[in-house]
């Protein structure tokens, strides 16, 4: 998360699906900035010293505007633990706009309340009133997919119809629905991808990316099916495919250690699912968490993400030019959230801690709301102004 103090009003934020640079989400002309660490400590140097001082917090379109009452130069200004946080509703600051298509295998929808945000921001399908706009995936042969009250309308008449209706949102989330996706538009999800839309797929969604647009750029070596090789243990990847640290799974893994969810530096997983593999040759794909040795299938990518375009237009000294970013997860939110199937969301989400895999996607959650970047740099902040 990005910390720092604006020396001008701060410019709205555009919401819907946006090929933005990292530098263009900060606003306020920044003169003191910082990055929180694993922990959420940050350290504000050269920060303005009296009343009433002006500081930001913010990750991609989450942002937060707070007046701290009093800085004292030359000396430590430490906070309350957990005072400065991210807007849980949009009186509180900006929330991005996101879109959540529900299924009956998992709940997906319910990792936003466990994280924080309000139930009032929970809207049946599009509209102004929300910030979580959520749509009904299809039912299984068993079992209805989640629903609203009133009831929401269906993805693929609704959401995923064409690129115009997926443009309005910032982030999509797709839980699992039981099967492979029934109904799938997939060219409307790879133009939104490619023009900045930010995709978070779970288990049986790997049929958006196995064929179609997204079949032909290499993403992964797909084995299709539902493929629960039960509970396992997850390696933490921190390096990219040709030796070279990986920052933001170094970040990851910190993190993770930080709030307690890993055991004997593993993350412990109920009823993970094998579906894709990603090695060297899968240029686009990192990987960042893998089924361990001991796992039924060692190796598997229980999660890999990838940039979009895949195929950019670049001189070798050039960085990539990307808009978009898709996550592929083999876990489930519902495998261990107590979450009841047949209550209306999102009053039947379990209001509980987060389980270890949950934890793993709150992660997940907010890197795909950050500016897309290659993953051989670090997180950097926004440049500061030098006033005269």
């Amino acid at each position: 998360m990005v910390v720092y103090v604006p020396n001008a009003a701060l410019t709205p934020l555009n919401k819907g699906a946006s090929c933005d640079s990292c530098s263009s989400l900060f606003s306020g002309s920044p003169i003191a900035v910082a990055q929180t660490d694993a922990k959420g400590q940050f350290s504000l140097r050269n920060a303005p010293e009296g009343d009433n001082i002006p500081l930001v917090v913010q990750i991609g379109k989450w942002r937060r505007l707070y007046t701290l009452p009093k800085v004292i130069g030359c000396q430590d200004n430490a906070q309350p633990d957990k005072l400065l946080r991210l807007p849980k509703n949009r009186s509180e600051g900006d929330i991005p706009n996101i879109a959540i298509s529900t299924g009956e295998a998992d709940t997906l929808e319910c990792l936003l309340r466990r994280i924080g945000v309000d139930a009032s921001e929970y809207v049946p399908g599009a509209g102004t009133q929300g910030s979580v706009h959520i749509f009904r995936g299809e039912d299984s042969d068993d079992k209805l997919a989640h629903d609203t009250a009133p009831s929401a309308p269906r993805s693929a008449d609704a959401l995923w119809s064409s690129k115009n209706s997926l443009m309005s949102y910032d982030i999509l989330l797709l839980s699992c629905e039981g099967q492979e996706t029934e109904r799938m538009n997939q060219r409307a999800l790879y133009e939104y991808a490619n023009a900045g839309g930010r995709v978070f797929a779970s288990h049986y969604h790997y049929a958006w990316f196995s064929s179609g647009p997204f079949g032909s750029e290499n993403l992964a070596s797909w084995d299709e099916g539902g493929n629960d090789i039960g509970d396992t243990d997850g390696d933490i990847v921190t390096q990219l495919a040709d030796g070279r640290p990986f920052p933001k799974g170094r970040a990851f893994a910190d993190w993770l250690a930080n709030v307690d969810a890993l055991e004997d530096g593993k993350l412990p997983i109920d009823e993970a699912r094998n579906n894709a593999s990603v090695s060297a040759s899968n240029t686009p794909s990192q990987p960042w968490i893998l089924a361990d040795e001991d796992s039924e299938a060692p190796g598997a990518a229980l999660y890999f993400s990838f940039n979009t375009p895949t195929a950019t237009v670049t001189s070798p000294d050039a960085p990539a030019l990307y808009c978009g970013r898709v996550v592929f997860s083999g876990l489930h939110v519902g495998a261990a959230s107590g979450d009841e199937d047949d209550d209306p969301v999102p009053t039947g989400c379990a209001d509980r801690a987060l389980s270890p895999q949950e934890a793993a996607l709150e992660f997940m959650l907010f890197d795909l709301s950050s500016c897309v970047m290659e993953d051989d740099r670090p997180p950097e902040p926004p440049p500061v102004v030098i006033l005269e």
